[in-house]
C-alpha cells in the first residue's frame, strides 16, 4: 500500500508531466528537502533563501521541501550555437538560441505558478538575466538568485558536470531548471554522483572551462565572453558552447535525446 507521501509525489509528477505536455515541452520533475538545498548553498544564496521563506523558514528547514522541474530545449536551438556562414560565425543563427532561453525561462515561471498554486507554496523563478549593465563580476549574481542546480542536483535530477551545469540522463545540459518551495513532506533521492568520467567534450569546447583551475575565475572569464556575444548581437547573456559539446560530442550523444 502506497504512503501519503508517495500518493502526493506521484500527483505531483503527473500534474506537472501534464502541464508540460500541454505546453508542447519535454522536461523532469523531482524533489529535494529544503534542509540539504540550505545547507548546499553559497552563504550569500542561503539568506537570500532564508529572505524567501520568510516566516516559514524554520517549519521548511524541519520538514519542507522544494519541488525541481526542468524544461528542455529544442535539437535546433542547441545546434545553432556557434555556426559558421563561410568563413564568418553566423551571429544570427546564435541569436535563436539566445531567443529560446528567454522563451524557456517564461515558460519555467509560468510552471512554476502552476505548481505553488495548485499545491500550495512558493515559486522561485528561473536565474535571472539581462543584468549585464548593473554586474561588475560574477559574483555580483550571486545573491540575486538561489542556484536552481543546486536544487535539481539534490533532487537527484543529474550530476554536476565538469562544465559546472547540471547533466540530466536523458536531456544533457541543454535543460533549464526552477523550483517551487514548500512545505510538503516530500522524498529527496539527494546527490548523483558524477558519470562524466574521462569525458572531456566541455573542456574541448571551452578554453575558460579547459583552464578553470589556472584561472582566477573562470566564470568571470565566461561573464566577459558573454558580453563580448551581445556586442556581437546574441542578445542575452547566453554562449551555450560547452552545452551543444556535451549534447552532440561527450561520451553519452548516443544516450541523449531532445526533440
Amino acid at each position: 500500500m502506497k504512503t501519503m507521501t508517495q500518493v502526493l509525489e506521484e500527483t505531483i509528477r503527473a500534474f506537472v508531466e501534464d502541464y508540460l505536455d500541454r505546453i508542447s515541452c519535454k522536461g523532469v520533475v523531482g524533489f529535494a528537502r529544503f534542509k540539504d538545498v540550505h545547507d548546499s548553498l553559497m552563504p550569500i544564496q542561503k539568506e537570500r533563501l532564508e529572505r524567501i521563506a520568510s516566516e516559514k523558514f524554520d517549519e521548511l528547514l524541519d520538514s519542507g521541501s522544494i519541488i525541481s522541474f526542468g524544461i528542455a530545449y529544442h535539437d535546433a536551438a542547441i545546434d545553432a550555437i556557434n555556426k559558421n556562414s563561410g568563413n564568418e560565425t553566423d551571429y544570427e543563427l546564435w541569436n535563436f538560441y539566445s531567443k529560446e532561453y528567454d522563451r524557456l525561462n517564461s515558460l519555467l515561471n509560468q510552471t512554476s505558478q502552476a505548481i505553488a498554486d495548485r499545491f500550495g507554496g512558493i515559486p522561485v523563478t528561473a536565474t535571472l538575466h539581462a543584468l549585464s549593465d548593473k554586474i561588475n563580476h560574477v559574483t555580483d549574481y550571486y545573491g540575486l538568485t538561489i542556484s536552481h542546480r543546486v536544487v535539481a542536483e539534490m533532487a537527484g535530477l543529474g550530476w554536476r558536470g565538469k562544465n559546472g551545469l547540471l547533466i540530466n540522463e536523458k536531456f544533457s545540459c541543454a535543460i533549464r531548471f526552477a523550483s517551487v518551495i514548500t512545505t510538503l513532506p516530500l522524498a529527496s533521492p539527494g546527490k548523483t554522483g558524477s558519470l562524466c568520467g574521462t569525458c572531456h567534450a566541455c573542456e574541448d569546447a571551452c578554453t575558460f572551462i579547459k583552464n578553470r583551475e589556472a584561472l582566477p575565475d573562470y566564470r568571470e572569464n565566461c561573464r566577459r565572453y558573454l558580453i563580448h556575444l551581445q556586442s556581437k548581437g546574441v542578445e542575452n547573456e547566453v554562449c551555450g558552447k560547452c552545452i551543444q559539446a556535451c549534447y552532440r560530442d561527450s561520451i553519452f550523444n548516443e544516450q541523449f535525446t531532445l526533440e
